[in-house]
């Protein structure tokens, strides 16, 4: 503070005997960028499972990251988290109906996860889940 004086934001305060980490707030919006170019490539390319993973894997990057600013939610989380656990499953069942991916999304601090599948009942049973769990 003493060097650079005020942080030049009306809403926010600096408390000077706090510690701020700020790596993954830094790097979110580098990656992230990247993340998103990436992603929109991935969509224009010849439709197939390695696609579907590849966007997966994007949308799972951006949500860890987003959460390593520490601007998720323990609910956004659990949903994720959820999701990953029957994408997991899938693998010892039938390829009809699968929950690929999920990601936090929209704005200001969570409230809402994008999920990327082919199955409605899965939708179901992790709402019953989240139910159960809160």
């Amino acid at each position: 503070m003493e060097k650079y004086g005020d942080h030049g934001d009306s809403v926010t305060t600096i408390d000077r005997k706090g510690t701020y980490h700020i790596m993954a707030p830094t790097k979110h919006p580098i990656y992230e960028n990247f993340r998103v170019q990436a992603f929109k490539a991935l969509l224009t390319a010849t439709p197939s499972e390695e696609q579907v993973i590849g966007l997966g894997e994007l949308m799972y990057q951006c949500h860890d990251s987003y959460s390593a600013c520490g601007l998720g939610s323990d609910g956004t989380d659990r949903l994720v988290t959820l999701v990953q656990k029957m994408e997991r499953l899938k693998h010892s069942k039938t390829e009809n109906g699968t929950l690929y991916w999920a990601k936090i999304t929209g704005g200001g601090s969570g409230g809402t996860v994008c999920v990327i599948g082919r199955s409605s009942e899965q939708i179901l049973e992790i709402e019953r889940k989240y139910k159960e769990a809160t």
